[in-house]
């Protein structure tokens, strides 16, 4: 009878124990989720960037480009300039 007890009280021990890690601890079950849903999505932002660099121009590109099409898309995209010139850049509201 005894042991009996005692096996019973050893399992709702760790029954309980259990559920308080499940649900009401620090790194419950629904951290867990949300933290896998932030993973996924940083990941899928990650092949995007990847998808992204890929679609712009290479590097052979970029030594081949002789027409300065490479260089006015930069230009215009990234507002930068030369050393000897003032960009300006009109804000439309």
């Amino acid at each position: 009878m005894n042991s009996k007890f005692v096996a019973i009280i050893s399992i709702i021990t760790v029954v309980f124990f259990f559920v308080y890690l499940l649900l009401f601890s620090a790194n419950n079950i629904y951290m867990h989720r949300e933290l896998n849903s932030k993973i996924k999505q940083l990941e899928e932002n990650i092949s995007n960037t990847k998808n992204q660099i890929n679609n712009i121009y290479t590097f052979e590109q970029v030594k081949n480009d002789t027409e300065g099409k490479l260089e006015k898309y930069v230009r215009e995209q990234m507002n930068l300039q030369r050393a000897n010139e003032d960009v300006y850049v009109v804000v439309y509201e």
